[in-house]
């Protein structure tokens, strides 16, 4: 299959290219600014150089504030980039007779909760990133109404790997610093292993029958206290329990430590019972590996770049 790619040099991207080409498809990275192609995805709906046959793409190219840029943290350059620029993408996919059209979408659309949530629970955006994200949701999907090609949105828990960024990432640096964390006991979170979810991306464009937004999670959601201890290798030194939180709200910073205290669950059943999609490695356990091991099981599926 010929798979147009948007976002090949991000986290996910640059892996999902390699892993795409050694199930054996015809992968065309779309380079923004680059051969010709439109600098503003936006623009991309008269782009003169659309490659021939396409017929399916993955869309993954995002504006999110983890970046740091002042764009990044601006409401309408998030929905420009993000929704509007995906309406442009799906609506010239359909024109050009694209199978489907997978987005990256995150799992921040929906509410912090105790239960674990489905695709149509707790819609509730955490931020401006997520709301951005769910509005391309929406945007894929009126684009494509009334053509032949189906829309997908993958909705991510936080992805881990080696080269990763994020709060993962960030929750790494400090477990490996031999000192008390201040990790709250409870707050189980929805993750998954960068190459459950570069297969996931895969079925979905391979698939003949998906549509709409799917929840995509390793099966256990562990607690903060344990994704720590698994990177640690043993258990976080204890702090007293009320410590960090009397501390967060001595700064100011009370009502984003309440926030990491709760939950936030992905039930995935439902992208499993339609793909047969099964997360290949324990999340708890990957996350304990070090950057050599994750190298050595992402060349074994051909996604090392």
């Amino acid at each position: 299959m010929r798979i147009l790619l948007t976002g090949s040099g991000g986290f996910i991207g640059r892996h999902l290219l390699p892993f795409l080409r050694a199930r054996g498809h015809d992968v065309v990275p779309l380079l923004r600014g680059r051969g010709g192609a439109p600098s503003d995805l936006r623009a991309v709906r008269d782009w003169a150089g659309w490659p021939e046959n396409i017929e399916a793409v993955a869309h993954l190219a995002a504006l999110n504030p983890a970046r740091g840029t002042r764009e990044a943290q601006d409401d309408a350059a998030l929905m420009a980039a993000n929704a509007h620029a995906t309406r442009a993408l799906a609506g010239r996919a359909a024109s050009e007779g694209a199978r489907v059209v997978v987005m990256a979408s995150t799992g921040l659309v929906h509410g912090l909760g105790e239960a674990p949530v489905a695709e149509g629970e707790r819609i509730a955006p955490q931020n401006s990133y997520a709301a951005s994200k769910l509005a391309a949701e929406a945007e894929l999907a009126e684009a494509l109404r009334g053509s032949a090609t189906r829309g997908v949105a993958l909705r991510l828990p936080p992805v881990f790997g080696p080269g990763g960024a994020g709060a993962i990432a960030k929750l790494a640096k400090l477990s490996r610093l031999p000192v008390p964390l201040p990790v709250p006991q409870g707050g189980r979170r929805s993750i998954l292993w960068l190459g459950d979810a570069l297969e996931a991306f895969a079925l979905a464009l391979e698939g003949e029958a998906l549509s709409g937004a799917y929840l995509v999670a390793a099966d256990e959601a562990p607690t903060l206290r344990a994704m720590a201890g698994a990177m640690r290798g043993a258990a976080p030194l204890p702090l007293p329990g009320a410590l960090p939180r009397t501390v967060a709200r001595l700064l100011g910073r009370g009502e984003a430590w309440r926030r990491i205290e709760e939950s936030l669950v992905f039930r995935n059943d439902r992208f499993r019972r339609e793909t047969g999609w099964r997360p290949q490695a324990d999340a708890l356990e990957a996350l304990g590996w070090d950057e050599r091991r994750m190298v050595r099981e992402l060349e074994r599926i051909g996604a090392r770049p």
